[in-house]
């Protein structure tokens, strides 16, 4: 009977932990993410029948870490800069692990939406739009 409970112990606690990896799969961004790693992501997404280039970066700052997201469409360009405290880090690399597990099939077409906050819903809503933590810069062709 002992046999029985070990062994039955054994496999749940091997699917659990598959289960658990699965599930809190993460990216290299949301690795970077987590601890304000230095990151940089290049990439390009068609609209409209039109290109645009996007890099994204993270970067430390005192306290802070720094998420810049720049969307190029010739030599116009337009900058989302955030600055996030520590204590909001989980939060952030939680959802976007999530939104990389439900978006994953978008991702693997296109890796520059594994790090792109813009596209996170949650995140969006929370923070993007606040200006506490987010401003948008502009520069135009003249």
């Amino acid at each position: 009977m002992k046999k029985i409970y070990l062994l039955s112990f054994m496999i749940f606690s091997f699917l659990f932990c598959t289960a658990t990896e699965f599930a809190f799969a993460e990216t290299n961004f949301t690795k970077a993410l987590r601890t304000c790693e230095k990151y940089s992501q290049t990439g390009t997404i068609p609209y409209k029948n039109e290109i645009f280039s996007i890099d994204i970066s993270l970067d430390k700052k005192v306290n802070k870490c720094v998420y810049k997201e720049k969307i190029y469409q010739g030599a116009n360009w337009q900058m989302l800069t955030c600055e996030f405290d520590k204590g909001q880090l989980p939060f952030l690399a939680n959802s976007m692990s999530s939104f990389a597990n439900e978006y994953k099939k978008d991702i693997a077409k296109n890796k520059i939406f594994e790090a792109k906050m813009t596209t996170n819903a949650e995140i969006f809503q929370k923070y993007l739009i606040d200006p506490k933590y987010c401003a948008i810069t502009h520069q135009k062709k003249k």
